[in-house]
């Protein structure tokens, strides 16, 4: 670039001004030649699930709760101290184990008196029976009267009505008898024991405990009323599936059948109450228990899960963050559909090969570079490069070396 002076410069001033001005020029080149260059973004390191086209259940979702498929409240129904206890709280017990004794002893004395009246009875009976037959043959020859054979006659009735009467009190003695001892009504499992080992027990008064039988349970679960007609039309196909989760933990889930569709909609919820049945031999139900429901109509093919963590909400809608081929980030927004356990249907945005981000999403942005690593490697962190050489340097010294040895 051509430098100009005014004339009134002398020429010797003019030299000295072009060499300074190049010495300038040349110090400012060599401060630019010197400044050192930015360095690339250290590339974040992040999880990915790639995206797949899969068969997933057109499901209805609801909220209920677990209920024992039988619940009996175990109660003496004779009066007496409880005597014995041979079962723990809270133990499965199956059907007919015995639970409970009441003291029987008077309840043998009342079986033993009505063993013995009811031998006395007979006898008498007997003896009854002789004379009137007796009677009968008196009667004819005309020795006796008629009356006095009435009367033998009704005499006899009278003790053969009181024989059956004897035989009722010994049939019930033995039946209070019996009730001594409580045995468990089905195979369930019992709660707390409300009356201990010692206790006068009065008797149909008191529940002593209760028993619920878990294997099978139900879980009954209210739905929106507006799906009634598909869930009608789909169970007169064939048995509906059903599958039962934790609020909050929709990882396990229990799985059963749909067994009823209440026969009234509820109007002030505007819900219908609808009943599974599940084996539940793993005790993962509890009865009482809050649980997530849902009954499966139909299993739909060529659908798109991802997990439900890697779906952003914001106020413009929903989106992904997706890893590029070029391990570069391009957020995505997406049309989410309904969530079956961990994962959510998408019914627009993503296609099957598209790696979703699953993590470190707080701190990804449009263009950043990624790095994919698996599950394990995200967990256990990065791994600086001093760690790393520091590492190596104690494996390699004497010392390390000498206590190998």
């Amino acid at each position: 670039m051509p430098v100009f002076f005014p004339h009134s410069i002398p020429r010797s001033y003019r030299a000295s001004l072009l060499l300074a001005s190049a010495l300038v020029l040349f110090a400012l080149g060599g401060c630019d030649r010197g400044k050192p260059k930015a360095e690339p973004p250290t590339p974040v390191e992040v999880t990915v699930y790639e995206a797949k086209a899969t068969t997933a259940p057109l499901a209805v979702d609801g909220i209920g709760h677990v209920y024992a498929l039988t619940t009996i409240n175990v109660r003496s129904q004779v009066s007496g101290v409880l005597k014995e206890t041979y079962f723990s709280e809270g133990d499965l017990v199956q059907k007919g184990q015995p639970l409970l004794l009441i003291d029987p002893d008077s309840y043998k004395a009342a079986l033993d008196e009505a063993v013995s009246t009811l031998a006395r009875d007979r006898a008498i009976a007997a003896q009854a029976k002789r004379d009137w037959l007796r009677y009968k043959d008196l009667v004819a020859q005309a020795v006796i009267s008629q009356e006095d054979y009435e009367q033998k006659r009704t005499a006899y009735q009278q003790d053969l009505e009181q024989v059956r009467v004897d035989e009722a009190s010994v049939a019930k003695a033995k039946v209070n008898l019996g009730y001594c001892y409580i045995n468990a009504p089905c195979t369930g499992v019992v709660g707390l024991q409300q009356y201990k080992t010692g206790n006068l027990i009065k008797s149909e008064d008191y529940i002593i405990v209760t028993i619920n039988q878990i294997e099978p349970i139900n879980v009954q679960f209210a739905v929106a009323e507006k799906y009634l007609p598909d869930i009608r039309a789909y169970a007169g196909k064939g048995a509906l599936a059903v599958e039962a989760r934790y609020p909050g933990h929709p990882e396990k889930a229990s799985k059963g059948k749909l067994t009823v569709i209440n026969n009234t909609v509820d109007v002030n919820s505007g819900t219908i109450t609808l009943q599974g049945e599940f084996p539940n031999t793993d005790r993962f139900l509890w009865p009482g228990q809050f649980v997530d429901a849902s009954v499966i109509l139909a299993d739909t093919a060529d659908t798109i899960l991802v997990p439900s963590s890697a779906v952003a909400e914001t106020q413009d809608g929903s989106s992904v963050f997706i890893a590029k081929p070029d391990n570069t980030v391009e957020v995505r927004s997406i049309t989410p559909g309904r969530k079956i356990g961990a994962e959510t249907v998408v019914e627009k945005g993503v296609s099957p090969g598209d790696k979703v981000i699953t993590s470190a999403q707080i701190k990804l942005f449009p263009g950043v570079p990624v790095k994919i690593v698996d599950a394990q490697a995200y967990k256990e962190g990065p791994v600086s490069p001093a760690a790393v050489a520091g590492k190596d340097k104690s494996a390699l010294s004497p010392g390390s070396q000498d206590q190998g040895k």
